[in-house]
């Protein structure tokens, strides 16, 4: 277990520069993801898919979480990538290549919400990047998401660097639901943005890199970064894998962090 507490996460968009070699893409990933942890800094890294997605700018086809460990987040990327442990000899792969970075950015962890009460294995996210506004209408917004039942959590993030042009919040909302690439506008039909608020991205993404739901070790009492999962690259981009790998190898893995539990609207602040 990595230390109890995550303060950011590395938030990664990417698309694969050929997707006819999807199968070398992912092992580039898995590779990457075993090494990207190791200097410490960074943890749970998780891959999500929209296989829809057109590959432009506005449409990833692969968002990549990292929990950040580092008691100040603004470090966690730089201390990575100066580590002596840094894989650097992984891009002189051909197949680094394949990876074609869409965002890479740094956030630092300013509040989180968990549903109380039981729910499934996790399925996928709703990722939205936007500007303007501040922390109390992404609060109630994400309040009223979460009475809906179609996500059981949800985080919100502040910018502390990334290319190019990172959004100033990220806000990352956790689902069970069987269908989870349709689940957002069910949810927000009767919650729209705050109109202050400027969207720059709002996209769904189910678990990436096997077709089973992933475990999550959440409860009333304690919130949860997301568990250990895919991802890719970065010195052009940024992430890591082996999500299948990690489910079969039983190597779950959680942070853990302040959560707010929702009640009828109400934030109550149950543990820092």
């Amino acid at each position: 277990m990595h230390p109890s507490s995550r303060t950011g996460v590395r938030f990664v968009l990417a698309n694969p520069s050929d997707p006819s070699r999807l199968d070398e893409f992912s092992d580039w990933y898995d590779t990457y993801s075993a090494a990207i942890t190791v200097p410490g800094y960074l943890a749970n890294d998780v891959r999500f898919e929209d296989p829809d997605a057109s590959g432009e700018k506005d449409s990833p086809r692969y968002a990549t979480i990292y929990d950040i460990v580092s008691p100040d987040p603004a470090t966690a990327w730089p201390d990575t990538e100066h580590s002596a442990a840094y894989p650097t000899r992984l891009f002189s792969d051909p197949r680094a290549e394949l990876v074609s970075p869409a965002l890479r950015a740094s956030y630092a962890l300013v509040g989180s919400q968990l549903q109380p009460g039981q729910h499934g294995l996790l399925t996928g996210i709703h990722v939205v990047l936007s500007n303007g506004g501040g922390d109390t209408e992404r609060q109630h917004r994400e309040a009223q998401i979460l009475q809906t039942g179609l996500f059981y959590s949800a985080a919100r993030f502040r910018i502390i660097e990334g290319s190019p042009e990172p959004a100033e919040w990220l806000e990352v909302f956790e689902t069970d639901d069987p269908d989870p690439r349709h689940a957002f506008p069910r949810a927000t039909s009767h919650a729209p943005p705050a109109p202050q608020i400027q969207p720059q991205l709002s996209q769904s993404f189910r678990l990436a890199g096997t077709a089973k739901p992933m475990a999550r070790e959440v409860n009333a009492s304690v919130g949860s970064g997301l568990s250990r999962g895919a991802c890719g690259r970065e010195s052009g981009w940024s992430g890591s894998g082996a999500a299948a790998h990690a489910i079969d190898q039983g190597l779950l893995r959680q942070s853990v962090y302040g959560a707010e539990v929702i009640q009828d609207f109400g934030i109550h602040r149950v543990r820092e």
